[in-house]
C-alpha cells in the first residue's frame, strides 16, 4: 500500500506556494507603482489616468504680487516716467507713482478692487508735506510677499482749484479679450469641452503629446484656433522639466536650438503662432530666444509670451525683430479653483475695459473648464468681445 505525502513534504509545497504568491504579489505592486509614476509624471500609462501638466508658476525670483501691481500700473495709462521701481529698507519692491490728484481719485478703487482679488490686505496713510500730497500704501498677500506703493501728486492752490477739470479719458473704443489654453494634446474629451463652449477660443499643443496632430486638426475643423506650446527649460526645475521631450534648454546652439523648434513646428498642424510652455529660464537669455524668434519668423508665425517670469525679454525682443506678438496678461488658474477663475475672469474684463485688450492663460482643468463656461457668457453684458490672441495682434497689442 502507497502511502501520501509525508508531513514534511507538505510543508515544503505549502511554503513553496506562499512564496509564489509572496512574489506575484510583489510584481503586481511594482508594476503597479511604476505605472503611477508615469501617469504622475504625465507619461503614458495603463492603470491610472495620466495627470495633465500644471501651469509653472510665476519664477520666485520676482513675486507674484509685485508683479500684479506692475501689470495694473502698466494697464492704467499714466505718463512714461511716472512710476518708478525701487526697493524699500526691508529689500521688498517699492513702487513711487507721481500723477495728478484727478487720475489718482480714478485709480484709488479700482486698484483696491484688483488688489482684493488677488487676495492681498493693504492699508493707507495720507500725508501733506510742502505742497505735495501722498498716499503710502503697505500690500501683503505673505511674509513673504509684500511691497509698497507711494502715489503723490501736487496740493492744488486755490488759483488751480478754480479750473475747470481735465476731461475724463474716453473708454476704449472696442474692449477685446483672447482667452489662450495651454497643455493640450494629452486628451480629447477635454478638447471636446472646449470646442463645445462655442467660443473663438486658442488651443496651444504640446508637440510631444500623445494626440497633438489629432487634437490640432479637430481643433481646426472646429473652428478653434491653434498653436504650438514650444517647451522651455525653467528656473526652478518643476517635476518633469528635465524629461520633458523637445525641450530647449539654455547652452544649446543656436542650430540645435532652431532644429528643435522646426521638428515641433512639424509635429502640430494648422499653427497660427506659438507661446512658450514653461521656460523661465530661456525667456530670459537673448542666445536662446533670437534663434527660436528667427525661426518664427522665417515661417511667418506670431509669438506669445507666456511671461512665466517677470524678468522675460521675450517679448520686447520679439518686437524688436519685427516679430506679431503679444504678451499674456493674467494666468486665470495660478491656482486651480473655479471660484479663484471666475475671479482672474473679472480682472481680465476689467483690464480689457481699461485699455481696450486683455489676453488670458488658462489650462485644461476641470474646474477652469467650469469656471468658462460660466463666465463667458457674460461678456457680452461688459461690452467686452472675446476674439482670438491673433486679433490681438493684428489690431496692435
Amino acid at each position: 500500500m502507497k502511502s501520501g505525502p509525508s508531513i514534511k513534504d507538505r510543508m515544503q509545497n505549502s511554503t513553496g506556494i506562499r512564496l509564489y504568491l509572496i512574489l506575484a504579489l510583489l510584481s503586481l505592486l511594482s508594476v503597479l507603482g511604476l505605472d503611477y509614476l508615469a501617469a504622475h509624471r504625465g507619461e503614458k500609462a495603463y492603470f491610472f489616468s495620466a495627470r495633465e501638466p500644471r501651469a509653472e508658476p510665476p519664477s520666485a525670483a520676482r513675486p507674484f504680487l509685485a508683479e500684479s501691481v506692475r501689470l495694473f500700473l502698466d494697464a492704467s495709462g499714466l505718463p512714461p516716467g511716472s512710476v518708478r521701481e525701487l526697493q524699500d529698507e526691508d529689500g521688498s519692491p517699492l513702487f513711487i507713482v507721481q500723477l495728478s490728484a484727478e487720475n489718482y481719485a480714478g485709480l484709488e478703487p479700482l486698484l483696491e478692487e484688483a488688489l482684493r482679488d488677488n487676495q492681498a490686505v493693504f492699508d493707507k496713510d495720507k500725508k501733506e508735506i510742502e505742497g505735495w500730497t501722498t498716499y503710502s500704501w503697505r500690500i501683503a498677500r505673505d511674509e513673504k510677499d509684500r511691497l509698497a506703493l507711494a502715489f503723490s501728486f501736487p496740493r492744488p492752490t486755490p488759483s488751480a482749484e478754480k479750473k475747470p477739470r481735465e476731461p475724463v479719458p474716453a473708454a476704449p473704443a472696442e474692449r477685446l479679450v483672447a482667452i489662450i489654453i495651454d497643455d493640450m494634446g494629452n486628451s480629447l474629451e477635454t478638447l471636446k469641452e472646449i470646442c463645445n463652449l462655442g467660443q473663438p477660443i486658442t488651443i496651444s499643443v504640446l508637440p510631444q503629446s500623445d494626440y497633438a496632430e489629432e487634437t490640432a486638426r479637430i481643433a481646426h475643423e472646429n473652428g478653434l484656433e491653434v498653436m504650438l506650446h514650444l517647451p522651455g527649460e525653467s528656473l526652478n526645475h518643476q517635476e518633469g522639466n528635465d524629461s520633458t521631450p523637445g525641450l530647449i534648454r539654455s547652452g544649446m546652439s543656436p542650430e540645435e536650438i532652431q532644429a528643435l523648434v522646426e521638428e515641433s513646428i512639424a509635429r502640430v498642424p494648422h499653427i497660427q503662432g506659438v507661446n512658450n510652455h514653461m521656460g523661465s529660464k530661456i525667456t530670459q537669455e537673448e542666445a536662446v530666444m533670437r534663434p527660436i524668434l528667427e525661426t518664427l519668423k522665417r515661417r511667418d508665425l506670431f509669438f506669445v509670451d507666456s511671461r512665466t517670469t517677470a524678468d522675460s525679454i521675450a517679448f520686447d525682443l520679439a518686437r524688436e525683430m519685427g516679430l506679431r506678438c503679444a504678451c499674456r496678461h493674467i494666468f486665470l488658474d495660478a491656482s486651480v479653483g473655479v471660484d479663484y477663475s471666475k475671479r482672474q475672469m473679472s480682472g481680465l474684463i476689467r483690464l480689457s475695459q481699461r485699455t481696450g485688450r486683455a489676453v488670458g492663460i488658462a489650462h485644461p482643468f476641470p474646474e477652469t473648464l467650469q469656471a468658462l463656461r460660466e463666465s463667458l457668457p457674460l461678456l457680452a453684458g461688459h461690452k467686452v468681445k472675446p476674439v482670438f490672441i491673433s486679433e490681438i495682434i493684428r489690431r496692435g497689442n
